[in-house]
């Protein structure tokens, strides 16, 4: 019913999801105080009854609403404490808890619309075993070296129009066959792959002269950096996102900051 409410409404599942539990997590810390949700039933994890009652409430900015609606980060932070937000970038998190699959943290620590779990979706190597099994504790340059092969092919992907979750069933060869099938060119698979490249360099370039500063931004909720997964196959582990940022970075030819170097954007043809 909550999900066919945000489509009814046209709110982002994901999103609406992540503020609401934000704001379960503040209420039941006592951050959020009874009076502030102006006559809402509590917000406690658990109960999904109260779901339907403030996703009415967040699309008409009714109430406490008005305040969901800002979002989950906005929220935490109006009450002093943004470190409650699971998000990146602002944006909510999916469900996908990346102390199991750090190659998919680094994918949320890097993408260029915040925490995206579709900005490359290393869940597949990771945790699915698709196309290859992957060690989802890995943290060797090896492994960035396939964040940024799905990063790059997953700009192509959604360039061409085309679902991501195809690439269950396809592989780059094959979308490089549509897209030249499609469009009558002749590309290659490098053509495309560098294509793809060249699209994840320039939304990059954009988002740090709109303001974004990668030694901030490229970054984790502090609870997957410091806070090992408390149960399950993969208890105990943490992001260790240093190592990996650092792998980043040098493969994809940017300086130690995270920006990418003049040489590097005229190797892509972009400056």
């Amino acid at each position: 019913i909550a999900n066919h409410l945000c489509d009814e409404y046209g709110l982002d599942t994901i999103s609406t999801g992540g503020t609401l539990a934000a704001a379960m997590e503040l209420y039941e810390r006592g951050i959020i105080k009874e009076e502030d949700l102006q006559g809402g039933p509590p917000l406690r994890f658990g109960n999904s009854e109260v779901l339907h009652y403030y996703i009415e409430k967040i699309a008409k900015r009714e109430g406490f609403g008005d305040k969901l609606a800002e979002g989950g980060y906005r929220l935490a932070e109006m009450y002093g404490h943004p470190e409650y937000s699971m998000s990146v970038k602002k944006q909510e998190l999916p469900a996908y808890d990346p102390r199991g699959a750090e190659g998919h943290g680094l994918e949320y620590a890097t993408s260029n619309r915040g925490g995206c779990h579709v900005r490359g979706y290393m869940i597949s190597p990771e945790i699915l075993g698709v196309p290859k099994k992957l060690d989802p504790h890995d943290v060797s340059e090896e492994k960035v070296k396939w964040v940024k092969m799905f990063q790059d092919l997953t700009a192509v992907i959604d360039s061409a129009g085309l679902c991501l979750f195809t690439s269950f069933a396809l592989a780059a060869e094959d979308y490089l066959d549509l897209i030249n099938a499609a469009t009558g060119f002749n590309y290659t698979l490098d053509e495309m792959m560098l294509t793809g490249e060249r699209i994840w360099n320039l939304e990059r370039v954009f988002n740090i002269k709109a303001g974004m500063v990668p030694e901030r931004d490229d970054t984790l909720p502090r609870r997957l950096l410091e806070e090992p997964m408390p149960e399950g196959p993969h208890k105990g582990h943490v992001v260790r996102l240093k190592v990996l940022l650092k792998y980043y970075y040098k493969v994809r030819g940017w300086d130690e900051k995270g920006h990418p170097t003049k040489e590097k954007l005229q190797e892509l043809g972009l400056a």
